[in-house]
């Protein structure tokens, strides 16, 4: 899929006959030939033209997270950029700690929109970025984070999460603090702490119902082109103690692991299809989330990382072959490793580096009997040429396409014409999903 299609360029020229007659005129039959016998036509001298060339079929996404625009001028120059770079996608985060980036009537307005949690947005970046978008032929899926409740990181921070303007609605952890996810001793995770957010436990219907009621609102509202999820996952093994959740599984915990683990998959998984199932209601758009690399490290004998799966009860290949997810987006950071499907640092003194190639190759496998689609992660702060190096690779691996991280980081790098003039160089448009059709 990633070769070139050649146009075939036809010269004029007569179609030539037995006996060197043209089109047109008299036939006659060669000499000694049976006067009665239909005179015979020499093959032609030139080929029927083929159809027209059907364009390259690959996913090429750009992450654009909430930091990377301000203005509507920031955000054209965002999608101008896409555009030189021939991209065809455009995942734009429009809400992260269950608050807005555009007008809304379900989550507080964004504190980077609005200077305040919950104030009065005074423009609508998300109707800018489809419109730019639109205009430049590029599709517009808006980012969105599933379980990441607010943001974590410091005292100041934690602070501004607080009571919205009048009339405005109120992030879900001032009216329900009880929504929170809590750690193993079934306390509600601090603010701060050291998880980036406080995350919110889908045991409680109304986190679920939450999360797909904004994304079918933004479906229903804006001409997105799909809906792309994140942090759709918990924080790690060690949570999810709520009372909620211990009163629906029923058993001990400690005396049940197995199933515990199983019960907090599942919870994920039916947030996934929920939301799933209420954008289609609206309108049969792809759903993609970006995902955890690794799906299960016992795959390769690495015992030093962590398996969405397994630590973060993420079970991304079943909710394909659920049919409840359309497109994975692996979050494969990392480089390719000089020993396929290492885990060792590629320097002394650097932190392991899981394999890109074979995280890649492994997503692919386990997505394939599903049918649904792979766009592979790939870290724009690595440099040009593992980018480079990357496409390459994944295109031999089968996948269907890729996914940048993030905008910020190309625009550093000046690389939006080093990928249009290199492995982007032909245009491509997105993969047709049957399915969805």
């Amino acid at each position: 899929m990633n070769q070139k299609i050649a146009r075939v360029l036809l010269a004029s020229a007569p179609v030539l006959l037995i006996g060197g007659a043209v089109a047109g005129a008299a036939l006659r039959p060669p000499a000694g030939a049976d006067p009665l016998a239909a005179p015979q036509l020499i093959a032609p001298a030139f080929a029927a033209p083929p159809p027209a060339a059907q364009p390259m079929q690959e996913g090429r996404a750009l992450w654009v997270n909430r930091w990377d625009y301000g203005s509507a001028a920031t955000i054209r120059q965002v999608m101008q950029n896409a555009k030189r770079a021939n991209f065809n996608i455009v995942y734009f985060q429009v809400r992260g700690p269950w608050d807005a980036r555009y007008p809304s009537r379900l989550d507080p307005c964004s504190p980077r929109l609005c200077d305040r949690l919950g104030g009065v947005p005074s423009w609508d970046p998300l109707e800018v970025a489809v419109r730019e978008a639109h205009a430049r032929g590029l599709q517009l899926h808006a980012w969105i984070n599933g379980l990441s409740g607010w943001e974590s990181n410091n005292g100041a921070t934690c602070r501004g999460l607080r009571p919205s303007a009048p009339g405005q609605p109120n992030h879900v952890l001032v009216d329900h603090p009880e929504w929170a996810m809590h750690t193993r001793a079934g306390r509600p995770m601090a603010c701060p702490n050291g998880e980036e957010y406080v995350y919110l436990s889908p045991a409680h219907a109304g986190v679920r119902t939450h999360l797909a009621r904004v994304a079918a609102d933004i479906v229903r509202r804006y001409p997105v082109d799909g809906i792309h999820l994140d942090r759709i996952r918990y924080p790690g093994a060690e949570f999810g103690w709520d009372r909620a959740a211990l009163a629906q599984f029923g058993r001990d915990p400690a005396a049940n692991p197995r199933d515990w683990s199983q019960f907090r998959r599942d919870l994920v998984s039916r947030m996934v299809r929920e939301t799933h199932d209420s954008i289609h209601a609206v309108r049969k758009v792809p759903l993609s989330a970006a995902v955890w690399p690794i799906y299960d490290r016992t795959r390769f004998g690495w015992t030093a990382s962590s398996s969405g799966i397994a630590q973060f009860f993420q079970d991304t290949w079943g909710w394909a072959q659920g049919g409840y997810l359309d497109v994975a987006v692996p979050m494969t950071y990392f480089y390719v490793a000089d020993e396929r499907c290492s885990y060792r640092p590629r320097r002394p003194g650097q932190d392991p580096n899981p394999d890109w190639d074979c995280m890649v190759a492994d997503h692919v496998a386990g997505m394939r009997p599903s049918g649904r689609h792979v766009y592979a992660g790939v870290l724009a702060g690595l440099g040009r040429d593992e980018m480079a190096r990357q496409v390459r690779i994944g295109r031999q691996r089968g996948v269907n396409g890729f996914s940048f991280y993030f905008y910020s980081s190309l625009a550093e790098l000046n690389a939006f014409g080093f990928l249009g003039d290199g492995v982007f160089r032909e245009p491509a448009v997105p993969p047709r999903m049957n399915w969805l059709e």
